[in-house]
């Protein structure tokens, strides 16, 4: 059987929902020697509307950028993949995939610049806070692989409220997130991902619960849609009482010179921080001073989004880690917390050492959000 074609699809602003709109773009791409290859729209918020294309999408943006009238409000662009775990900043190409600019998140093995972690005995592991918190917890929303269950984190409905909270977004998010792991055994070096960020959010937010909204394969690709999508969800479970104080984006790629920050995502990061959400982003493990998206848009003025970086300070810093002024805070990276290890010997109770401003960030998150339970407190009181 021959294998299906590859998937393709452009983003663009949300002038391209309206009626009619599709047609009028597919008379100009028909007009420049492409056919008509738009379809119409898989996927429609305020902020973003995603295309299928059954032509060259980087032929398609170029010709419709090229018509788009000056100055007006018409954005196009190719998707990115995203992906976790790894040194190697370089992009990848390939003219049969639509991912033409690769996210890499922040993990690595100790001293070894792969993508492993080390398995460590529970002692390794600082003592479990108590449960339950008191008061309303606050809410880190964790953008991941999916935190897994493990027995240090509370789920046990008779001692409270659970720690990790797994929301169902609804048919928004409409790129699959394929788990091939638990089929084929091969775990690699981005299982667990997600818990291990669970865990140093536990540790340093004992007040707080986890939204685990799984966007990220095991396999360790992400696609931008999803992240899109997935915050637009958030705004509206906002507008609906739901409650949500940090966001944890452990993730990012690098920003080319010259290049804008991505329109789609800049807008909503910025409704969200208008809404009290604050934003932690990881600068990444090239051992470079070139920016990271999204770490980057901490430098935008009144920006809800946190950079960090793995070290004591900037000149104390993780060999391995991103620097420069785009870089805000600091945050050890090299650390130990939980690994969901399978198989006969374990019910997902392991524990491990790994490296990388992954984890920087994830303590920052727990700190915000454990400010955020004192000051609650505090207006209580």
């Amino acid at each position: 059987m021959p294998e299906p074609a590859p998937r393709s699809a452009i983003l663009a602003s949300d002038f391209a929902s309206r009626p009619g709109e599709v047609d009028r773009l597919n008379a100009i791409l028909d007009g420049a020697g492409l056919g008509r290859p738009l379809g119409p729209p898989e996927l429609s918020t305020p902020e973003v509307v995603v295309l299928p294309v059954s032509a060259d999408p980087r032929a398609v943006v170029a010709a419709l950028r090229r018509a788009a009238p000056e100055g007006g409000d018409y954005h196009f662009e190719v998707p990115s993949s995203y992906g976790v775990h790894t040194v190697d900043d370089g992009a990848t190409t390939d003219d049969n995939l639509v991912a033409t600019v690769p996210f890499r998140a922040s993990g690595l093995k100790t001293g070894h610049g792969t993508v492993s972690w080390e398995l460590v005995r529970p002692r390794a592991m600082p003592p479990r806070p108590p449960w339950p918190p008191a008061g309303s917890p606050p809410v880190v929303v964790v953008l991941d692989s999916g935190v897994q269950p493990h027995p240090w984190l509370p789920a046990d409905p008779a001692t409270g409220p659970r720690f990790c909270v797994v929301p169902d977004p609804g048919p928004s998010l409409v790129v699959p997130v394929p788990d091939p792991a638990l089929d084929t055994g091969d775990f690699g070096g981005y299982w667990g991902h997600a818990t291990f960020l669970a865990g140093l959010i536990r540790l340093h937010a004992p007040a707080a619960q986890v939204i685990s909204v799984r966007l990220m394969s095991d396999a360790g690709t992400l696609d931008e849609r999803n992240i899109l999508a997935a915050l637009h969800w958030l705004v509206k479970h906002l507008e609906k009482g739901g409650v949500a104080d940090v966001v944890l984006m452990a993730f990012g790629r690098r920003k080319e010179r010259g290049e804008a920050n991505p329109r789609g995502l800049t807008r909503l990061i910025a409704t969200l921080g208008h809404k009290g959400v604050r934003f932690v982003a990881s600068a990444g493990n090239a051992h470079s001073d070139q920016e990271t998206i999204p770490a980057c848009l901490a430098t935008d003025r009144d920006s809800p989004v946190v950079s960090v970086g793995a070290g004591i300070s900037a000149r104390d810093r993780e060999w391995y880690s991103n620097y420069g002024r785009w870089v805000r805070m600091w945050r050890p990276g090299t650390v130990v917390s939980l690994m969901p290890l399978t198989g006969p010997a374990h019910d997902g109770d392991g524990f491990a050492l790994w490296s990388g401003t992954s984890f920087s960030a994830a303590i920052l998150a727990g700190e915000l959000a454990q400010e955020r339970a004192a000051e609650r407190a505090a207006s209580a009181g």
